[in-house]
């Protein structure tokens, strides 16, 4: 296997909004960039499938709507565990410095009369979701690939994926164990493995939800920078807050992966949609668990949904957008009309079938207020990191702005305590005596193992007997990968299974650990919510076992 050494001011890990937006910064303030994407930029990371858009209180409106309004629904969202400064700072800039960034760059949000249009999705009192049809993620991640391809600090290193922190720990440097020195990557084209030696490391590889059998997420969601961090030692916090969207299109049928997984936006419900159990059904079944009824936030939303399909032995719901009148359906939900109408259903006369399935992680790696670590040197940026935003859900519509202003506030951070950081030498990737494997059926069954017993005994309702399994099992396939890992030389796929296995054994620990009901975390054996023990965060990390920490 060959191997490279490539040194430059500045990694970046991952293409999507926050990586994009992280290596734009850099490089306009004079900093080489590198940028490393696991297999195509642009489409293939979930900034792309973003479809309701971005949450934002403009300084003139006209719905009544205010900051404080939108800090109160992200704090409504995140039961008790947002931390209220972050939520106040972030929802203060989230128009500023996000909105008309993005339209500074190219970005042309959807207008009415020379106003903005705004979206209204799940959990928000008022309409406030800059969007471009519902096809936001598309046009926005277009604009910036066209801008980070253009631009003469960047290189872009496609069909890379990142395999572990070079820390001064790990290569027993004696002047600061603190620190991030770079990385490995695995460059799938050639076969090699390179070693990246840098001044800043920028992890933005997104989530996790391939971890579980059913997801909205892109294929590159493996939970790759959460394991990397894990296996760093650096902490995560509230990983037992996964968050499933309620509205997937269900098509077993489907060839396609995307198809499998599209994504019906919350802003249907915002404009009018409701789910009810059967075709014909004129009731929102949500109404029997909360007043909002469809209206409600994602946790509420999808609890409601499980209850009802194990009550029922469904495979699915029905979402009921008649209400909405079809120039309206064709004009803001053009690319949802479109996927209906190709399975002949038209989605303004007839109910869509959909399903809920793993959509975000709530928790993530505990960084400061600029997106910061505790490995000087390294920054962690959107999904893989957990700010304090979120709490125990996230509201929609809060991410993608979450991603460019944390984005801009590391690159900030970075410039200004690391500008005359000088890198230090790190050693090249050691094969060893690894062989090249010729077992892609083990690595496959690794694959199905993991997520089948992530999506039976840790997903949307858990006990302590179905998470004691899912841990004894889970552990034990860890153990295999782990010995697999030493012997072979690394594959994509295998690196894959590697980081879906150790974040599935953080995601059940902390499961098992937090003993109430909260958000999108429900346990069927404490079915409260338990303020007085668990208003804190669940923080792990790879040398101490699940412990609580303050807010």
């Amino acid at each position: 296997m060959e191997q490279d050494v490539l040194i430059t001011d500045c990694g970046v890990i991952g293409g999507g909004l926050a990586g994009s937006v992280t290596a734009l910064e850099l490089a306009e303030a004079g900093k080489h960039v590198d940028l490393f994407v696991k297999r195509d930029l642009i489409k293939d990371n979930n900034s792309y499938l973003i479809a309701g858009g971005l949450a934002a209180v403009p300084p003139q409106t006209m719905n009544h709507d205010s900051i404080k309004h939108h800090i109160q629904d992200t704090l409504d969202a995140g039961k008790k565990l947002n931390n209220y400064s972050i939520v106040e700072d972030c929802i203060d800039h989230f128009f500023s410095d996000v909105i008309e960034y993005l339209q500074k760059k190219g970005v042309d949000f959807d207008k009415v009369n020379g106003s903005f249009h705004l979206n209204k999705e799940g959990g928000h009192h008022a309409k406030r979701n800059f969007h471009v049809g519902d096809t936001t993620g598309n046009s926005i991640m277009k604009t910036l690939g066209e801008l980070l391809r253009s631009h003469e600090n960047i290189t872009i290193h496609d069909k890379h994926m990142a395999i572990d922190l070079i820390t001064a720990q790990k290569v027993k440097n004696k002047v600061n164990k603190n620190t991030c020195l770079g990385f490995y990557v695995y460059d799938s084209r050639k076969d090699s493995v390179k070693t990246i030696q840098c001044s800043g490391t920028f992890i933005c590889t997104g989530g996790l939800g391939k971890i579980f059998l059913y997801t909205s997420n892109s294929d590159t969601s493996t939970g790759d920078g959460f394991a990397m961090c894990y296996r760093s030692g650096l902490p995560l916090v509230n990983m037992e807050f996964i968050q499933f969207h309620p509205t997937v299109f269900f098509d077993p049928a489907a060839e396609a992966e995307g198809e499998r997984r599209f994504l019906l936006t919350e802003a249907l419900r915002g404009a009018g949609a409701f789910l009810t159990v059967t075709k014909d059904a004129e009731e929102d079944f949500v109404l029997q668990y909360t007043p909002q009824g469809s209206h409600a936030t994602r946790d509420v939303v999808s609890l409601a949904e499980d209850i009802e399909m194990r009550k029922h032995g469904l495979n699915h719901v029905w979402l009921n957008c008649t209400s909405i009148p079809k120039q309206k359906f064709k004009r803001d939900f053009k690319q949802t009309f479109n996927l209906c109408m190709s399975k002949g259903i038209d989605p303004t006369q007839e109910p869509i079938p959909v399903v809920y399935a793993t959509h975000y992680s709530n928790g993530g790696v505990l960084v400061g207020s600029d997106s910061q670590t505790t490995l000087q040197g390294c920054y962690v940026i959107g999904e893989t990191a957990y700010t304090g935003l979120h709490g125990a859900t996230r509201l929609a519509g809060n991410s993608a702005p979450e991603c460019v202003y944390f984005a801009r506030k590391a690159a900030t951070h970075f410039l200004k305590e690391h500008r005359n950081h000088k890198k230090s030498t790190v050693p090249p990737w050691d094969v060893g005596t690894a062989v090249e494997s010729k077992d892609k059926i083990t690595v496959a069954y690794y694959w199905e193992m993991i997520r089948r017993t992530m999506n039976s005994l840790c997903g949307m309702s858990r006990n302590q007997e179905r998470l004691l399994a899912a841990q004894h099992l889970l552990q034990s396939l860890k153990e295999s990968i782990n010995s697999y890992y030493w012997n072979y030389q690394v594959t994509c796929d295998f690196l894959e299974v590697r980081n879906i296995a150790e974040i599935a054994n953080v995601v059940v620990e902390s499961a098992l650990f937090r003993k109430e009901s909260r958000a999108s975390h429900y346990r069927e054996d404490y079915p409260t919510t338990d303020d007085a023990t668990f208003q804190k965060l669940t923080s792990i990390s790879k040398d101490t076992s699940p412990n609580l920490v303050t807010i």
